[in-house]
């Protein structure tokens, strides 16, 4: 079942950590916002730097992702991987 998360306190400075974070996983964000499919995950994201929002639409894992994660796990990475970064789930 697809995840839709949004965060707040997202500071550009998180943001561009978090991409390089995500990067290690094979997963790429090219800009603020757009879609991604990779190695099994997907999902579209949208990131506001000037209301410091990130919102995750239709977060899905895949084969062969899905070996070592599903949503609901990755759900929890996502969670405590922003707030380290500073950033508040709102979900």
């Amino acid at each position: 079942m697809a995840k839709n998360l949004y965060y707040e306190g997202i500071k550009p400075e998180a943001f561009d950590q978090l991409k390089n974070k995500l990067q290690t996983y094979g997963i790429k964000l090219e800009a603020n916002n757009g879609s991604f499919s990779e190695k099994g995950v997907s999902g579209r994201y949208d990131y506001n730097p000037d209301a410091e929002t990130l919102k995750l639409d239709e977060l899905t894992v895949g084969f062969p992702a899905s070996m070592m994660v599903n949503e609901d796990s990755l759900q929890a990475r996502m969670d405590e991987l922003m707030v380290q970064h500073g950033g508040r789930p709102q979900h």
